[in-house]
Formats: structure tokens, C-alpha cells, sequence
């Protein structure tokens, strides 16, 4: 799991489960990144998704703020989101090979 630092404090980042359900309460409608504004929701949504055990939450404004004052933040967020992206492609090519190989043993 990869840490980020904001304002001081070290945070998890990890695509998951959780990060995507936060996001749909959020907003209010099924996952998606449409927008920048998604973009950014989901950073923040992985962020708090694996921090729940923070004596504080990570406000939605500071966080802004961080990102505004730390161009380096928002690139870091933007490598593990593709990094993430990369290894569930990899893993979801590796099921449809196995599925392949399973029909043609039948």
C-alpha cells in the first residue's frame, strides 16, 4: 500500500472496494470519472476509505488545499491510480486466459 503526506501527516492510498462505495455516496450516482471534479472525489475517496482509523479526517478543503500548494501530490496520486489500474488489468487478462485454457481441455 502506497503513503502520501498531507499537511504533515502520512496517508494509505489504495485503489479498493470501499474507495469505490464512498464515491457513489458521495456523489450520489453509480462509479464513474467523468470529470475532474470525479478525479479528484476519487483521490479523496481512497484516501479516506483507507485512514478510517485517523484520530482526523482528511477535510475535503484541506485537501484541496494541499493539492493547490503541492503540484507533486496530485502526480503521486495519479501514478498509484494508474499503477493500480495496470496490476487489475493484468490480473483480469490472466482470468481470461485461464477461462480460455479451461474450454479448450473440454
Amino acid at each position: 500500500m502506497k503513503t502520501i503526506t498531507i499537511n504533515g501527516v502520512d496517508y494509505k492510498v489504495k485503489y479498493t472496494i470501499r474507495a469505490l462505495f464512498l464515491m457513489e455516496q458521495i456523489t450520489g450516482k453509480p462509479f464513474q470519472i467523468k470529470t475532474l471534479l470525479d478525479n479528484y472525489l476519487f483521490f479523496y475517496c481512497m484516501i479516506l476509505a483507507n485512514n478510517m482509523d485517523k484520530e482526523k479526517i482528511l477535510d475535503w478543503n484541506d485537501f484541496l488545499d494541499a493539492l493547490d500548494s503541492d503540484k507533486e501530490l496530485m502526480k503521486q496520486l495519479t501514478d498509484i491510480q494508474i499503477e493500480e489500474q495496470k496490476k487489475n488489468e493484468l490480473l483480469a487478462d490472466d482470468k481470461d486466459k485461464e477461462g480460455k485454457d479451461s474450454k479448450k481441455k473440454n
